[in-house]
This record gives structure tokens, C-alpha cells and sequence, in this order.
């Protein structure tokens, strides 16, 4: 009897050791399948029920700048109140007389705004002799992740300020959607911008498809604090950012691919498709930048075809997987794209991963580790010439080998 208990005994460990592994891989598999989804965002883990019955906590959306006939510009700020759940639109109208004014935010917001006439003009795509890069990935309306890690890593002081000298801030797009901090985000990207031109340095917002979404009254994907928002006043939430915006205007000057060095930064990747296509960066910024400014001229057929086709640098995915459109990327197809940009590497965000990463011997970088999840290390890249460091919240740098 004695050796059938010792027999029932193993049977039993070798269940329970069996069990735990599959509670292991279903967890695992259960991750791998939301991190698929794309759906990245602290408020929608929590977030059930009613859109039109959300009550959140006190908030101040904008400024919202609408320009005008006769240089009149509209400002809106949209307040909500918690404890009746009311929400009203403050308004002011301003006259903008010179080229450009500054507009002393108002209802608390101690934010200063530079209105300007012109229209912004692209900024140029291509940079060298830059010592440092910092560079962040999908922020999704996480603005306050994004915030702690640029503080912690000495891009900016805790006031806000630019400390990162001569150097160069890039976003790899994917700003809006699923967090309900966009509008704290843009703001705060167009005011480092300035700060950091003052000390010679240069911030850079690449677009991403996301932005491109909204700018195309797309907003499928927009946090319930902004559907709720755009149902209460009655409003598209794409009216935030038309083309008779201030916000909207800035982003439609952005360009989509940027290179820095012998680095490119795009925000899906630029496919063996660019190649064959014979699409120089400029080519690419500029078809981008029409699309956005002259969607209604050309049928949805024709922006797919000439722009928007599977392998285009803001939906691809095939560094890291396959879809129905295209096959994963081959090795031998990676050096020719960097062949053809004259670069030796490629940093992405749009897919996500668990750790920024490196693929294919050091020549791609995947960026898009989701903010404002707890199962996640929030993390941006710092690259010194052709060293890598993974850059944490709490300040220690990883170096990559």
C-alpha cells in the first residue's frame, strides 16, 4: 500500500505541476491576445457600460482655437462638473491684428499660446550630426506616462522646461485615441517644440494612423471621455481638429517619415513596397500631407491605390507579422529599403511588444510598448551614435546589446 500512495502521490504532483502550466499559457496566450487587439488604455480596462451616462471627475478640455473670417478667432474651453455631471462650453472670441499674438489661457489653465496667421509651413525631414535622440513611442492619450518619463530621463525638468540642449525629441505618432489625455498631449509636444528650438535643440511629432484617422473624421477608436464629450455638445469630434483649427492646422504640416543621422523614424515601417514604388521621403511626407488637405479630391479608391495601399508607412505591420495584404518582411528585403533611404536602421512604434526590441541583427527597432498599463514597463529609446538604452520611469537606462 505504502508504494501506491507514493505512486498516487507523484500522480498527483505531476497534475497540479500540469495544471500550473496551463494556467501559465493561458494567461500567456490570454496576454498575447489583447496585446493584439490594440486596445491600450488604463480608462478602457475599467470602462463598461453607458457612453452617454459617463460621469467623470473634473475636467478642462482645451484650449480649442477655430479661426475665422476677418482673423476672428473662436476659442473654446469645454468644462465638465462631477457632482451634477454638466458640461458647458466657455467661450471667447479673439482678435488676432498682428501676425501673431499670444493668448493667456483662461478658467485656471496657466498655459501660454502663440496664435499665428500663417499657416505652419512642413518642417524639413532629414537631419545629421545629432548627438542624442530620445524617442517615444505609441502615447495613446497617456499623457501623464509620457510626462514622467521625460522627466525621469532629463528630457525636461520637473517645470516643464527643455534640459536636453541640442538634441532631438522624436514622436512616432499614434498621440490620439484610447487615452483621454490628447488634448494635454498635443499642447504639451507643440510647447517643448518651441522651448527646445530656443536652446537648439528640435522636437519632432511624426504622424501616425491615428492622427490620420481623426484628420479623415475616423473616431471609432477615441476614448469614451471624448465620444461622451462630442455627443453632449452635439458635435464630430473631428470639428476639434478641422481644418479651420489651430491643432488641426499644425498637424497637417507634419510630416510621416523623418531621418536623423543614418536612422529613419516612421511610425507602421516603410515596406519593400516604397522601394519598388520609388518613394523618396519627401515623396512620401508630401502624398501623406495632400491626403489630409484634399481628401475630398480624390475617391477613397485612388487614396488607396496611390497612398494609403497595404505597405504604406502608417498601417504596416509586416516587420513583425503577416496579414492577408502582405507577407512578413524578409531580411534580405530589409537591407534593401535601408539600402535605398541610406541608412542603417529603422525605428517603428504601431505594433506592440512587451519591451522595446530590437529585429532582424539590429536593424529595426519596434517602439510601441502600451502606456498605462500596470503589466507593462512604460519606456522610451534613447540612442547615443549607435548605442541603444531602454529608458524607465525611474530614471536607470538599460543598454541594449
Amino acid at each position: 500500500m505504502v508504494w501506491l500512495r507514493k505512486i498516487f502521490l507523484k500522480v498527483k504532483g505531476l497534475v497540479l505541476l500540469l495544471s500550473l502550466f496551463m494556467l501559465l499559457y493561458n494567461a500567456q496566450a490570454q496576454k498575447k491576445e489583447q496585446l493584439s487587439s490594440g486596445a491600450f488604455s488604463s480608462y478602457d480596462k475599467i470602462f463598461s457600460g453607458d457612453v452617454n451616462k459617463i460621469n467623470l471627475p473634473d475636467y478642462l478640455d482645451g484650449p480649442h482655437f477655430f479661426w475665422g473670417k476677418n482673423n476672428k478667432v473662436k476659442v473654446w474651453y469645454v468644462s465638465h462638473k462631477h457632482s451634477n455631471n454638466t458640461m458647458e462650453v466657455k467661450e471667447k472670441i479673439v482678435n488676432v491684428k498682428k501676425d501673431s499674438v499670444r493668448f493667456k489661457g483662461l478658467f485656471g489653465d496657466k498655459n501660454r499660446y502663440w496664435l499665428k496667421k500663417q499657416k505652419p509651413e512642413p518642417g524639413q525631414s532629414e537631419y545629421s550630426e545629432v548627438d542624442s535622440i530620445m524617442v517615444v513611442g505609441d502615447v495613446h492619450g497617456e499623457f501623464n506616462t509620457m510626462e514622467k518619463l521625460l522627466v525621469a530621463n532629463k528630457v525636461i525638468s520637473a517645470k516643464g522646461d527643455w534640459i536636453f540642449g541640442k538634441n532631438h525629441l522624436v514622436f512616432v505618432g499614434d498621440i490620439f485615441d484610447r487615452g483621454d489625455q490628447v488634448t494635454e498631449a498635443l499642447y504639451f509636444i507643440r510647447r517643448i517644440s518651441r522651448l527646445a528650438r530656443e536652446k537648439g535643440g528640435r522636437v519632432h511629432l511624426i504622424l501616425g494612423n491615428h492622427e490620420v484617422m481623426v484628420l479623415m473624421n475616423d473616431s471609432r477608436y477615441i476614448a469614451p471621455k471624448y465620444r461622451n464629450l462630442s455627443k453632449r455638445l452635439l458635435t464630430n469630434y473631428y470639428n476639434f481638429y478641422a481644418e479651420n483649427t489651430d491643432l488641426g492646422r499644425w498637424l497637417r504640416s507634419l510630416n510621416a517619415v523623418l531621418k536623423i543621422n543614418d536612422k529613419l523614424f516612421v511610425h507602421g515601417g516603410l515596406s519593400y513596397d516604397v522601394v519598388e514604388k520609388k518613394l523618396s521621403i519627401n515623396q512620401i511626407n508630401k502624398d501623406i500631407r495632400y491626403s489630409l488637405l484634399n481628401a475630398r479630391s480624390m475617391s477613397a479608391k485612388e487614396l488607396k491605390k496611390k497612398i494609403y495601399f497595404p505597405g504604406n508607412p502608417l498601417w504596416y505591420r509586416g516587420y513583425m507579422m503577416e496579414s492577408r495584404y502582405y507577407s512578413r518582411i524578409t531580411e534580405s528585403e530589409v537591407d534593401e529599403v535601408l539600402k535605398y533611404y541610406n541608412v542603417k536602421q529603422i525605428m517603428f512604434g504601431h505594433t506592440e511588444l512587451e519591451e522595446i526590441s530590437f529585429l532582424f541583427q539590429k536593424k529595426l527597432c519596434a517602439l510601441n510598448v502600451p502606456m498605462g498599463y500596470v503589466q507593462f514597463r512604460p519606456q522610451i529609446l534613447l540612442i547615443v551614435g549607435d548605442q541603444f538604452y531602454r529608458c524607465l520611469l525611474n530614471g536607470e537606462k538599460e543598454y541594449i546589446k
